[in-house]
């Protein structure tokens, strides 16, 4: 099968290493897939769920992704180190992720971090204790740290909310929000959500 790299969102990356290849190997091949023009500029999630890899071999996957331009929102593994898993946010229980589009009318309710890979589309609805992550264009509502944990983040490619809620604090998108060139993400700071753009 290979290395693979999967295009989850555009310009998102899920990239999952082969376990019957040696890690240097898969440093080989995922360095001549990345030199693709394609995928340059890209975000991606490292998938480390089928792989033991030292805080080394971590470092060096990402050395090649950063020489690439293709920079790692986040990972999905059962890894021994857990806090790894979303950077630059506090760790939770566990990552529920949901590798489709969130509809209309849906409701998604989860006592841990939450990631889409997809959309959420107007109307539907993420409920999450801790951090709230779309690999897609955020357009419905979503309540991070819904058992009142302030620090809990939401981010997304595209964030524009209908109704934007973290612990006890909330807010709702003008109505005719632009749209944003860039990911973003919410929180909470000196007693309001602040949005700000990832960098």
């Amino acid at each position: 099968m290979g290395l693979e790299i999967k295009g989850v969102t555009v310009p998102a990356l899920l990239i999952r290493l082969d376990g019957r290849k040696t890690f240097e190997e898969n440093l080989k091949e995922l360095e001549e897939k990345l030199s693709s023009a394609f995928f340059k500029g890209s975000v991606s999630i490292l998938d480390l769920s089928d792989a033991d890899l030292s805080e080394e071999q971590i470092e060096k996957l990402e050395g090649i992704l950063k020489k690439y331009n293709t920079r790692v929102l986040g990972y999905k593994a059962e890894s021994k180190k857990p806090e790894r898993k979303i950077p630059e946010i506090t760790e939770k229980k566990s990552l529920k992720i949901i590798n489709k589009t969130v509809r209309s009318g849906q409701r998604i309710e989860y006592d841990g971090d939450v990631l889409v890979i997809g959309d959420v589309n107007p109307d539907a609805y993420i409920v999450a204790s801790g951090n709230v992550i779309v690999m897609g264009t955020l357009r419905g509502i979503v309540h991070a740290g819904a058992n009142g944990d302030e620090t809990a983040v939401v981010m997304a490619l595209k964030l524009i909310p209908q109704q934007l809620r973290i612990g006890s604090f909330f807010t709702r998108s003008p109505d005719n929000p632009e749209m944003p060139e860039y990911p973003e993400k919410a929180f909470i700071e000196n007693s309001q959500i602040v949005i700000e753009r990832i960098k």
